[in-house]
């Protein structure tokens, strides 16, 4: 046999339903931001540590370290 909620009961639903509304919309303005992408794999890849620009990036100077004994 079904009881019906209380009111306290449905208080806490009805707080639970605006909770979920709230980050179902949060999720869908994360999904309406366009994804930025590039087909570069050097800039993918330097811009994975979020720190830096490519001023910093001394092409030869790592290139060297990595081929040294």
């Amino acid at each position: 046999m079904q009881t019906m909620p209380t009111d306290i009961d449905r208080a806490t639903l009805v707080a639970r339903i605006d909770a979920t509304i709230r980050e179902l919309e949060l999720l869908r303005r994360q999904l309406a931001v366009p994804i930025k992408t590039t087909h570069n794999l050097t800039e993918q890849l330097f811009g994975a540590l979020g720190k830096g620009s490519w001023d910093e990036y001394d092409l030869h100077l790592d290139w060297a370290r990595c081929s040294a004994p």
